[in-house]
Formats: structure tokens, C-alpha cells, sequence
């Protein structure tokens, strides 16, 4: 286990790495994703921050502003591109309803001739489930002004009447208890923002101490032993691996004991498939960092391609901005990265609905994924090494 124990000196003699990659970025993560004072109860309990920019004016759109202002609690947003995407990176707003000009007769005629309703433009907040709601009972409410339209034939002003009505009704609520309880957003908010510092962790780490080992004086002392190729390949993987775990059992550690008080006990297997995501994703960037080592890459070049394409990953994969905010033609670029399933295997570990392996299959098929990105980049790396070594000879 010579070369093995050769690679982790060569990372642990470069502490500054860990230090800044693992430490501090991960101690910044928890910052972005600050503990609630309740675990899980962060749903319909409080009204949530609304504002509608109604841009129509029309009986229709003044109905459903008025109901979405009685539900939530009103703040005022300018009706500017910059004002919209402050309140929304600032999390100021949980629930951002626009409607467009000439939203109240395209509804109207829609209705009449059998058409699909017209769709409005909401913002909602990715930190709570309150917008999420909120967006759900405006999509009701408007069903209910298009049905009476459609099947009443009802004027705009007695749909909305009637919508208003219908909403205000309410049933009893008999509680029923759940198989578990959804994870705290925060814990997921700084789980996936640690897509980033694992990435460059793993492939910093990696890339420079295979670039060591490949040098020409520590080849030649490593040729000298008694050690053949396979298994100073293998010790080279294991090596990776083991990088790759490190990065990843440092973060869930930190995530786990800075949140364990919001975790309740019925969401542990949810956190624990949280977790076997990042770790798939932890082996993806091993995988990088080692196909990056097979390419000779110094350590500024290698350490260039870490923060640039890990930033670029994480931007992907939704870490800082939720995907369901970028263009679609980015959406279907993420596909092909590893982050992004990774990402949306964590997110799906939020709010499954129990921990039946029905449920939580589609999960870990989403880390399967990942993984198939990491084998895919192995067998890349291996080959790189035995190109490399035969032109050697």
C-alpha cells in the first residue's frame, strides 16, 4: 500500500486545500442555509409575503389580485425587471404574481370557445413551501372563474363573485399522520450548495497528487519497488476514493450535526439518501480529479479547472439558483451533468411522500446516474493512463 499511503501524505501535506475547500466553504454553506426555529412546520401555519403586479386591470385580474392579497400578507414590488429579481434573490417575497395585459379577455374567450386557459407569470420562493401553496390556490381560484365562464356562462363579474364564494368556503381538517416528515429547507439549501466545495476539494486534491506521482523522479523510486502496473493502478483508485470520502463524510458530518435538531426522527432515511446522493456526486468528482491527473495538468491548471467548471456544475445543477428559474435550454443542458441529478435526488429526498422503497427508488435511480457519469469518467481516466504509458515505451 506504498503508492496509497504516498497520495493521502501528498494531500494532507497540502493543508491550505482542505482548509479553504472543506472548512471554510462548507462553514460559508451553513450560513446560506441558517436553522428555523421550528423543524418542519414551515408550511401553511403562516401567511405567506405576496405582490401582484397587475398589468390589466380587468374584472378578472382584479378579482384574483384581490384573493391572493386576502390570503397572503401584502408587500409592495416596483414593476421593474431589476425590483423583480432583487426581491426574489433576496427572498424578501414568497409569492410574486404578474398579470399580463389582456389577461382578463384571453380567459374570458378562452373559456367561451373551449380553450386552454392562458398561463400567468408567478415568481415563487424556493426557501418555503408557503409560495408553493400560494400558487396553488391562485391556479384553483382562476379554475374556478373558467368554469363558470365555460359551463355557467356567467359574466367575468359573477365568475369572480362566484370564485370568491367557493374559495372562502372551508371544511373540517381532520389531521392524519404522515410516514414522515419533510426535511428543514435549510438542511437542503446547504447540502446542495456543497456540491461545489466537494468538487473542488476532490478534483484540487486529486490532480496534485497524481501529478506528483507522476513526475519523473517519483515514478522512477516507484518502478524501482517491487510493484506491478495493476496494482499501482489499484492503489491509485483507492487513493481517489478515498479523497472522494473524505470530502463527503466531512460534509455530511457538518450538515448533520449543525441541523440534527430540525431532522425529526421519521426524516432520517430521507437525510439518508440526501447523503448517498452527495456521496455519488463526491465519487463523480473523484473521477474528474483523476481523469485530470491521468492529463498531467499542474496544480494552477488544475486548480483553474476546479473553481471555474465546479462553479459552472453547481450553477447547473440549481445549487445557487433553483433550475425551475433558468431558460429551458439551460434546464437541458443540465441534464448532462452529474450535478444536476444529484441535485435532484436531494430535492426529491425533501418531501417524499414515505420511505417505501416504491417512493424512494426513483431517488436513488437519480443517483445511479450520477454514479454512471463517475464510471464513464474512470474508464476515460484509464485509458488517458494507458495511452500515455505505452507512448512511453
Amino acid at each position: 500500500m506504498h503508492v496509497f499511503r504516498t497520495a493521502l501524505k501528498i494531500v494532507a501535506a497540502h493543508r491550505l486545500y482542505i482548509l479553504i475547500y472543506l472548512v471554510l466553504m462548507s462553514m460559508f454553506g451553513l450560513f446560506t442555509g441558517q436553522p428555523s426555529d421550528s423543524t418542519t412546520d414551515q408550511n401553511a401555519s403562516s401567511a405567506p409575503t405576496v405582490a401582484v403586479i397587475d398589468r390589466d386591470g380587468s374584472t378578472i385580474s382584479q378579482g384574483v389580485a384581490s384573493y391572493v392579497e386576502s390570503v397572503g400578507t401584502v408587500q409592495t414590488v416596483a414593476d421593474t425587471k431589476r425590483a423583480l429579481q432583487d426581491a426574489t434573490a433576496q427572498n424578501t417575497i414568497q409569492y410574486i404574481l404578474i398579470i399580463p395585459q389582456g389577461y382578463g379577455n384571453a380567459l374570458e374567450q378562452a373559456a367561451n370557445n373551449g380553450e386552454d386557459a392562458p398561463a400567468l407569470e408567478t415568481i415563487v420562493s424556493y426557501k418555503s413551501a408557503e409560495g408553493s401553496l400560494m400558487d396553488a390556490r391562485t391556479e384553483a381560484y382562476l379554475n374556478q372563474v373558467y368554469n363558470q365562464i365555460a359551463i355557467a356562462q356567467s359574466s367575468p363579474a359573477e365568475a369572480v363573485a362566484s370564485a370568491q364564494e367557493t374559495m372562502a368556503q372551508t371544511a373540517e381538517v381532520k389531521s392524519i399522520e404522515q410516514d414522515t416528515t419533510p426535511l428543514p429547507n435549510n438542511l437542503i439549501i446547504f447540502l446542495r450548495f456543497s456540491i461545489y466545495p466537494i468538487f473542488a476539494f476532490c478534483v484540487i486534491s486529486i490532480s496534485v497528487f497524481m501529478t506528483t506521482l507522476n513526475r519523473r523522479e517519483v515514478a522512477g523510486r516507484l518502478r524501482a519497488t517491487p510493484l506491478t502496473g495493476f496494482s499501482r493502478g489499484t492503489q491509485v483508485f483507492f487513493a481517489c476514493l478515498t479523497v472522494g470520502l473524505i470530502g463527503w463524510a466531512w460534509i455530511t458530518a457538518v450538515g448533520f450535526n449543525y441541523f440534527k435538531n430540525d431532522i425529526p426522527a421519521n426524516a432520517l432515511p430521507l437525510f439518508a439518501v440526501a447523503a448517498v446522493a452527495l456521496l455519488a456526486y463526491a465519487i463523480t468528482s473523484a473521477s474528474i480529479g483523476f481523469l485530470l491527473g491521468q492529463l498531467g495538468l499542474d496544480e494552477r491548471i488544475a486548480n483553474a479547472i476546479a473553481n471555474i467548471f465546479g462553479m459552472v456544475l453547481s450553477f447547473l445543477a440549481g445549487a445557487w439558483v433553483p433550475v425551475e428559474y433558468l431558460p429551458d435550454t439551460v434546464v437541458a443542458v443540465s441534464h448532462f451533468t452529474p450535478g444536476y441529478w444529484a441535485s435532484q435526488a436531494i430535492g426529491g429526498a425533501q418531501y417524499a411522500a414515505s420511505t417505501s422503497f416504491e417512493a424512494l427508488s426513483p431517488l436513488l435511480a437519480d443517483c445511479g446516474i450520477c454514479l454512471l457519469f463517475a464510471a464513464a469518467l474512470f474508464a476515460v481516466g484509464l485509458a488517458v493512463g494507458r495511452t500515455k504509458a505505452s507512448s512511453a515505451v
